[in-house]
Parts: C-alpha cells; structure tokens; sequence
C-alpha cells in the first residue's frame, strides 16, 4: 500500500489568463495616477521656481541701486499684443546720471542691466492680485506703471519703449518708488494663459503664490492663499 509523503511538496498552480489581465490592469490605474500626480507637481514647481527667479531678481535690483548710488527697478513686461513677452518677461534696470566734466548734472536715462529673464512656461505676474494683497498691508505700497522709457532687449520696433510694471530700490536699498510715501509692495505671480489685449492672466486652478518685499528689501512668503484671492 503507497502512503503519502508528508514532506512532499505540493504542485505551484500558475496564473490563470484573466487574473493576469486583472493585474495588468490595476497596474495601468496605478501608472495613470502617478502619472497625474507628477504632472501636477510640475506645474505646482514652476510657479515655485517663478518665485524664486523673481526674489533672486529684487536682490539684484537692490544691489545694483546700492552698488551705483542710484535708482533701480525690477521691470515687467506689460504689453498685451506680445503673447510670449507680456507679463512674463523681465529686465533688471538702473537710472544713470550724466553729469559734464565738472561733475555738473546734465541728465538722466535709464539702462538696462540684464538680457532679460522669462518666468517659467505658464507662469504669469498677476498685477491685480498684487495690488489687492498689497492694500491688505497697512502701511505697505505697491508696484509702479511706466513713467519713463526704458528699452527692453529685443522688443519688436513697435513696441521698443513697452508698457511695464516695476518694483523700485533707491540707492540706499529701500524698495521705495521716488515721490512715493509708502515703501514695500507685494508681488504675486500664477499659473494661467492669456491671449491677445490681456491685461491680467486668467487662472487655472488654484496655482498662487507671492511674496511681500519690505522696506529694506527683504521678502516674505505669502502663504494663505485667501490672503491673495479673496
């Protein structure tokens, strides 16, 4: 009489062909939602980056104005029939004294200092937004509009001498626009598009942030998106 083995061991059985079609297809859900979730961190980074090139372009304009004792402006682009420039794009610029040789001033122009800076794909300066956070602050002032030429780096001829928005250190470092009382301003920035005649981005979703520039030109985040939105 045969006996069983105890200590045999007992035949594997494989995967049937619909449990591995199951398993593939969890697998194609799994991929589709990390997929997603990297999209949206991508998108989420760019504005962070957006953020971080723009306070790295105040410091510069801060120190500029302080290096060559005079005005210095963080400048953004501001003319809506150029699609890929307007409110995107961005020049470091000083104010430069001319004077004759008995040191007599004889005029002032301004130049700019930099080949000029793009935000991230789909990340736009939203003006509104920043001046609205701006008047939230007691005592804090907010960006200029263009009161004099200033001839960004490869401009179409029409618009050689564009629109722009600016933010404004003296020469003592101070973010202070000249004539201006309140010193400081917030500058918010989003993810949005726009299209021709634009004069603010329109968003999509919620992708906001900004920082507030004070006095002496250092920043601070602003956090609370409500603060920006509402």
């Amino acid at each position: 009489m045969m006996r069983n083995n105890p200590y045999s061991t007992p035949q594997s059985r494989g995967f049937t062909l619909i449990e591995l079609l199951v398993v593939i297809g969890i697998m194609a859900v799994m991929l589709s939602v990390a997929a997603v979730g990297i999209q949206n961190i991508d998108k989420g980074q760019a504005t962070v980056s957006g953020l971080s090139q723009t306070q790295a372009l105040m410091d510069e304009a801060r120190n500029l104005a302080i290096g060559r004792g005079t005005r210095a402006r963080l400048c953004i682009h501001a003319e809506p029939n150029e699609e890929d420039r307007n409110l995107r794009f961005m020049v470091v610029a000083y104010e430069e004294i001319e004077r004759n040789d008995a040191g007599e001033e004889t005029g002032r122009r301004w130049r700019v200092d930099s080949r000029g800076t793009f935000l991230p794909s789909g990340v736009y300066f939203h003006p509104k937004f920043s001046e609205e956070a701006s008047s939230r602050i007691s005592g804090l002032g907010s960006y200029g509009s263009k009161d004099e030429a200033i001839k960004f780096p490869g401009d179409n001829k029409s618009t050689r001498n564009p629109n722009y928005y600016y933010y404004e250190f003296n020469a003592e470092g101070l973010c202070t626009a000249e004539g201006e009382s309140d010193p400081g301003a917030a500058f918010v920035l989003c993810r949005g598009v726009t299209g021709p005649g634009a004069d603010v981005p329109q968003l999509v979703g919620k992708d906001v942030g900004g920082f507030v520039v004070w006095r002496n030109g250092r920043t601070s985040a602003i956090r609370d998106l409500d603060f920006i939105m509402n």
